[in-house]
């Protein structure tokens, strides 16, 4: 309490001799008092700011003085390069054999066209030397010339597409399977003319759900001299034939939907004729009509990595008696790693029209008088895998097992000829093939192709199937050095192959009361040779038979043996 009064004390003592500035008085007076007004509005809470505008001003540009000053350079120089190689219409090629082989070829084609394609191509090969079996004897003339030209058009337009060539070809040989070199040459002489017309025209309305067809036909004439020089000098054999087949097709997402309807005619007559028509009725007239139908789907499943192609084939064989097959038409394979290795299986079967120009075009030393049959395949079954690796290796294996019935066998006539013909005899066989490839390409520089193919044969009635292989190998090899040399080479070898004889002998063994004769083994390697002086002019050289081998093509029928050919090969 005592320390409270002491600062009260000295807290009062300094104010009260202060003196103070405020004088009160006393006083009166008028006061003028503003007059008041009531405020209308009743008071209210404002919840929000109005915010103001906020004034946009324009940016002041800067006012910057810019000199532009210019310096001279040198002109620019383009370089050009040709993108598409010219194309030269024409190109003929020269040579001729050490045989006595004169060889030409020449070719015009029309250069870029957008719509339109033709072309000529003529070739012509004749020989006029002389043939040695095995045991050197000198064989009858051999002489034989051949000559061909081919014409080609195609056009592609919007709608549809058409393809089409016409081919005549005019061969003369000799049967020279003979060691008589003294025999008259006019009456071991034979000429063939052929024509060949093909046309197909495919429509091309859409790329799915559209239905599109392809149309095809083809027509041949086959003429013959007459066979030998005797009483039946005025027999000759002629064939027309022609084939039209109208494949309609529609896609549907994955599927195609096709079916396939075909007429094949094959008329064949032997006897005496003037320039178009048989005139006599004591020779062979033979007309062959087959009808077919083949309908089916083809589907890709599995992200296309399946496919199966499903369906079936009817043919009508109007030949002899109406008969109609039924053959299977399913094909499946299956794409493993990316497309690189594909196993597949196929059951088919068909009906083979038998024809002179086929059987020619197979041994040009058959007789044209014959009895054609056509070949009937039940099935045709094959498996196997294919594939690639490392994009430069492709291979692959299959076997094929096939039942023919009335397969046709080269066996030497006795009847007609002097042993230098071949007539056809017909048996039923069971064919089993295993083939195996293998392939290599590097780039456009190397090349090579190897297949080898065994073939077991197990007929009805013959000892042997007559002049087929039982085991092949062929190679093919190609390389390109700095597109100036091009070197190709081949081989083809075949072993196991057999002749039906009547009579003992040497290399000549019986089987089940025939007489089987061995052919031996056939080695004919070939090599080529080319320099390119420049994308124009070219010189080959191509050696034939290399291992000079004297092997019989057919019973009797030794070939030349080494031969080489030498010419060149110009563009204009």
């Amino acid at each position: 309490m005592k320390y409270y009064l002491i600062l009260l004390i000295c807290g009062w003592f300094p104010w009260y001799f202060a003196q103070s500035d405020v004088f009160e008085t006393d006083g009166k007076g008028n006061r003028d008092i503003d007059r008041t007004q009531r405020i209308a509005s009743a008071p209210k809470i404002i919840d929000s700011i109005k915010t103001s505008a906020v004034p946009n001003r324009p940016l002041l540009g800067p006012k910057l003085t810019v000199k532009v000053t210019t310096d001279t350079i040198d002109a620019a120089t383009i370089e050009t390069e040709q993108l598409l190689e010219k194309i030269y219409p024409f190109y003929l090629k020269l040579g001729m054999g050490s045989t006595l082989m004169p060889l030409g070829e020449f070719y015009v084609n029309s250069t870029r066209s957008r719509a339109n394609y033709y072309g000529l191509h003529v070739k012509h090969l004749s020989f006029f030397g002389d043939i040695k079996n095995r045991e050197k004897q000198l064989m009858a003339p051999a002489s034989f010339d051949k000559t061909s030209i081919q014409g080609n058009f195609e056009t592609f337009q919007k709608s549809f597409t058409l393809r089409s060539h016409l081919n005549y070809t005019n061969h003369g040989f000799h049967y020279y399977g003979l060691t008589q070199p003294e025999v008259d040459k006019d009456s071991i002489a034979q000429r063939y003319q052929l024509v060949n017309a093909h046309a197909d025209i495919t429509t091309n309305r859409g790329d799915t759900g559209v239905f599109n067809v392809q149309t095809t036909i083809d027509f041949r004439y086959t003429g013959t001299d007459s066979p030998m020089a005797d009483s039946l000098k005025d027999w000759r054999a002629k064939e027309q034939g022609f084939n039209i087949n109208g494949l309609g097709y529609l896609r549907s997402g994955n599927n195609m939907f096709y079916g396939n309807l075909g007429l094949r005619y094959n008329g064949y007559a032997y006897g005496i004729q003037d320039s178009i028509l048989i005139l006599s009725d004591s020779g062979i007239v033979r007309k062959n009509t087959i009808l077919d139908v083949n309908p089916g789907i083809k589907s890709t499943l599995l992200n296309n990595k399946l496919m199966i192609d499903a369906g079936f084939r009817v043919s009508v064989d109007f030949a002899q008696e109406t008969r109609a097959y039924f053959f299977p038409a399913i094909t499946m394979q299956y794409a493993l790693s990316s497309n690189q290795f594909v196993p597949f299986i196929a059951l088919q079967g068909q009906a083979k029209q038998g024809s002179l120009t086929g059987f020619y075009q197979e041994n040009q030393f058959v007789l044209p008088n014959l009895i054609i049959q056509n070949q009937i395949n039940p099935y045709d079954i094959q498996l196997g895998f294919k594939g690639v690796a490392a994009r430069k290796f492709s291979y692959g294996l299959s076997a094929n097992f096939i039942k023919e019935n009335n397969r046709a066998f080269f066996v030497t006539d006795t009847l007609i000829s002097t042993g230098n013909k071949f007539t056809l005899v017909y048996d039923s066989l069971n064919h089993t093939k295993i083939e195996g490839q293998f392939g290599y390409k590097a780039g456009e520089k190397l090349s090579l192709d190897f297949i080898a193919r065994y073939h077991s044969y197990e007929l009805l009635n013959e000892a042997k199937a007559w002049n087929l292989p039982q085991a092949e190998i062929i190679l093919q090899a190609t390389y390109n050095l700095f597109d100036k040399f091009l070197v190709k080479a081949g081989l083809d070898m075949s072993f196991g192959r057999y002749a039906k004889v009547y009579a003992a002998g040497t290399n000549i063994i019986e089987l089940n009361n025939q007489f089987v004769y061995d052919l031996g083994n056939v080695i004919d390697g070939n090599l080529t040779l080319e320099y390119r002086y420049n994308k124009r002019i070219s010189g080959f050289v191509q050696l034939n038979n290399i291992a000079s081998q004297r092997y019989l093509r057919f019973y009797n029928y030794p070939v030349m043996p080494i031969s080489v050919f030498g010419g060149l090969t110009i563009k204009f």
